[in-house]
């Protein structure tokens, strides 16, 4: 009978141990549930922290690099390593290199910065200061070096008006100059500049080879050609010519006096023919 209790009471124990280790493992199970949230939420909040930081740290470094290469332009700007150092010059026939840098004011030791922000005003004003300029390209080609490409004016020859000397351009403008060169010799122009102009730009269409046999030019009109010039040619021709149409013309010289036996006046006024010195002017 005791040992019959004593089962009884054994079987009754083990079940409430069973039981009591039940609800603990429950309660444990419970606990973790409850505390896996929050270590997700403490692991996502760590990694938007981590993303800040290399956030910031690139924006940092941006700021950085940015006002880094803004203090090493304006040192640039600001110290001689800015400065103009070689000029390299091309184009230029009758201009010489120290007129180039006078009329454009470009010349070593000016900052290059100012000359390239100016680039299209200073090849603008080296037009107006000098006639022979017709058009002349500023090129930044290194940290101290510039490069000119000058189109120039084609410097025809000479004429005397009211006892000044003036240098004719193939554009018709006039330049002062204190000498001749040996180019064509205008002449009999005095008083008479607009048709200086206009003989000017004719003949400045022609090919240097043609303007070049040229020796000199008359003004001598006509009450029956107005518009009359001489042309004197350096191979001993003479050629009567219009002073409106005398580049279009005159461009025919070289087949004409090919065809001709002897030295003599070759007439472009009205259409085209020649006849030697010894023969009748036609």
């Amino acid at each position: 009978m005791t040992n019959e209790k004593y089962a009884v009471e054994h079987h009754k124990y083990s079940q409430r141990l069973t039981e009591l280790e039940q609800r603990s493992a429950a309660a444990r199970q419970r606990q973790k549930e409850r505390k896996s949230p929050k270590a997700h939420v403490g692991n996502k909040i760590r990694g938007i922290r981590i993303k800040r930081y290399v956030s910031n740290g690139e924006r940092v470094l941006k700021l950085v690099i940015l006002f880094s290469l803004i203090l090493l332009l304006m040192l640039y700007i600001i110290s001689p390593y800015s400065k103009i150092k070689n000029i390299q010059l091309s184009g230029n026939h009758d201009l010489t290199r120290t007129q180039v840098e006078k009329e454009t004011t470009i010349y070593p030791g000016r900052f290059i910065w100012g000359v390239y922000l100016n680039r299209n005003k200073l090849a603008k004003q080296a037009k107006q200061n000098s006639p022979q300029i017709k058009n002349i390209t500023i090129k930044v080609t290194g940290p101290q070096s510039i490069k000119l490409v000058v189109k120039e004016n084609a410097l025809l020859g000479t004429a005397v008006i009211n006892n000044d000397t003036y240098a004719v351009l193939a554009n018709g403008k006039l330049q002062r100059t204190k000498s001749a060169n040996n180019g064509i010799a205008y002449k009999r122009f005095d008083g008479h500049q607009r048709a200086l102009a206009a003989t000017a730009t004719q003949l400045g269409k022609l090919k240097p080879a043609i303007r070049n046999g040229i020796s000199s030019v008359n003004y001598q009109p006509t009450k029956n050609y107005p518009n009359r010039i001489i042309i004197y040619m350096r191979d001993g021709n003479t050629v009567y010519a219009d002073l409106n149409t005398v580049g279009d013309k005159l461009a025919y010289y070289p087949a004409i006096a090919a065809s001709m036996k002897d030295k003599g006046i070759i007439d472009l006024q009205v259409g085209a023919y020649s006849y030697s010195y010894g023969s009748k002017d036609k």
